[in-house]
């Protein structure tokens, strides 16, 4: 009887282990099932699933929101990480079905979604750490290097960052709209509010934690995998997944910084431009920060001009923003708050349909009114057509020689940026609704884009570099790094990922392998 028992007991054990198989391969989709058979069932989402849906409305362009991958693998550790991505590369044979890897989801692009295939999100991935020593620092009127260390996981937000980092007195160079993810921004390189004292995102990562092709799990710094943290450095999604960005911290004012969003009108567009290009001229290692903004409304020729001004110590009477007192201000929303709080002020989510194009110009006087001519023009192109846009040129610093790390990174800016410039982006914005008019405004906007390279060719310092975060998928990023920098990003490319699965099973983003040299 006990033998009968246990005979029945086995028999149903095998038979419950064939169904507990079978339900985890019951999908029909390649990538979809290497996930569940990798055993990733509790974090893996599907159409029908809430967290599905919310993960695809949480991106930030319309376009993007409309893509429907086959499933959402959504880690809660590197070691999730490692798990799919092995899972996804031991497949084999043809298919029609990529896979995307997002952090925040605020590209204007499917640089981070597919349709169909699989996606991995890594937004739970947002743990934001400090490493010791851990005691808020003091502030002595300047901003200076500390020796602790941020850790960030790949899908925290910078809102949070920033907010969370200022209870030490400290800061990052991050993002400055609060809603914008960790992971996209520093592989790409990253504008901060002080970019201009410590450069570029990237320059100040100290470590990687990254999972590559074949599902191992490395790390990548100036003694370790060095060839790896300089191509990471720009090198955008053609290397890995990055679970973990260490990065330098820097003392902020107890007390706050002194900024916020400025709105001027149209007329006072030669003092605005005077005040910009005097800052933007001579910006590096200022504790200031001055964006500038050229927008328009859909359908009409009403221009206005806004500006991001900041005191990133605090200071109330900077000279940088001496001509706001000269002008007509239509608002100035500058006051003392936290940089966690600057960050919200434009912490778009999105939820529109986005063309932009970018470059690298000269700050002069002659460039600055080439700009505001070929926008007033576009804007006038557009609402004689009556294409429902809303146009913005966006002009901000982008120093020569900040106090950036000499461990260097791939973007080849050394070469190519002669002197203190303006990184520039036009941009597009179309209501979702309205996204079939993207072929008149791209076809558009790209050809304002070459006018405005072309005028810059023209002149001494013409910088060929292109800059990843506001880029079209059009234009030729890894390219403009130069030769020698995509030697090396291809090298390193072959080197960690030997089979080319980012290149070709992971499309997104701008890929080392389609540049010719």
């Amino acid at each position: 009887m006990v033998l009968k028992q246990l005979l029945a007991a086995a028999s149903l054990g095998i038979f419950a282990q064939g169904l507990a198989q079978q339900n985890k391969t019951f999908t029909g989709i390649k990538g979809c099932d290497a996930l569940l058979d990798a055993g990733l069932q509790d974090i893996l989402v599907f159409p029908e699933d809430v967290a599905y849906q919310k993960s695809v409305n949480g991106y930030y362009s319309s376009e993007n929101r409309r893509l429907r991958p086959s499933c959402i693998v959504q880690p809660q550790s590197t070691s999730h990480v490692s798990s799919a991505i092995k899972a996804l590369s031991e497949l084999t044979g043809a298919g029609n079905w990529d896979i995307a890897v997002r952090s925040g989801g605020h590209s204007d692009y499917d640089n981070n979604a597919v349709n169909r295939g699989v996606t991995i999100d890594l937004s739970g991935m947002n743990n934001v750490a400090l490493a010791e020593p851990t005691e808020p620092y003091s502030w002595n009127g300047t901003s200076r290097l500390t020796k602790s260390v941020a850790q960030l996981g790949p899908g925290a937000r910078w809102g949070n960052v920033l907010t969370d980092l200022e209870e030490y007195n400290l800061g990052a160079t991050g993002g400055r709209s609060g809603h914008v993810g960790v992971g996209g921004l520093l592989v790409s390189g990253g504008a901060s509010y002080h970019i201009t004292q410590w450069g570029m995102s990237c320059d100040n990562v100290v470590n990687y934690e990254i999972v590559l092709a074949d599902g191992s799990i490395v790390e990548a710094n100036a003694k370790e995998n060095t060839d790896l943290f300089k191509s990471l450095k720009g090198g955008g999604s053609n290397l890995g997944v990055v679970t973990r960005f260490d990065l330098r911290t820097f003392t902020v004012p107890s007390k706050g910084i002194y900024g916020g969003l400025v709105f001027m009108d149209w007329k006072d567009l030669e003092l605005a431009n005077a005040q910009f290009l005097e800052y933007a001229s001579s910006s590096s290692g200022s504790p200031d920060h001055l964006f500038q903004v050229y927008q328009s409304s859909p359908g009409t020729d009403d221009l206005t001009i806004m500006a991001m001004a900041v005191s990133t110590d605090g200071n109330e009477e900077s000279k940088t923003f001496r001509r706001f007192q000269d002008m007509s201000l239509k608002s100035d929303m500058r006051d003392k708050q936290s940089l966690g709080s600057l960050a919200t002020t434009i912490a778009d989510e999105g939820g529109s349909h986005y063309i932009p194009f970018n470059g690298v110009f000269q700050a002069n006087s002659k460039m600055l009114d080439k700009l505001a001519d070929v926008f007033a023009d576009l804007q006038n192109d557009f609402a004689k057509e009556n294409v429902p846009v809303s146009l913005a040129f966006v002009l901000q610093p982008l120093p020569k020689s900040p106090d950036a790390p000499t461990n260097g990174n791939i973007l080849g800016l050394a070469e190519s940026l002669p002197a203190d410039s303006i990184l520039f982006e036009s941009r597009a914005t179309l209501e979702a609704s309205e996204a079939s008019y993207e072929g008149i405004v791209r076809a558009k906007m790209a050809r304002a884009s070459e006018e405005l390279r072309s005028f810059s060719a023209s002149m001494q310092g013409h910088s060929t570099y292109l800059y990843m975060n506001y880029a079209n998928p059009e234009q030729d990023i890894i390219g403009s790094y130069g030769k020698s920098n995509v030697e090396f990003l291809k090298k390193t490319a072959a080197k960690y990922d030997p089979n080319g699965f980012f290149q070709h099973r992971v499309p997104g983003g701008w890929k080392v392998s389609r540049v010719q040299s």
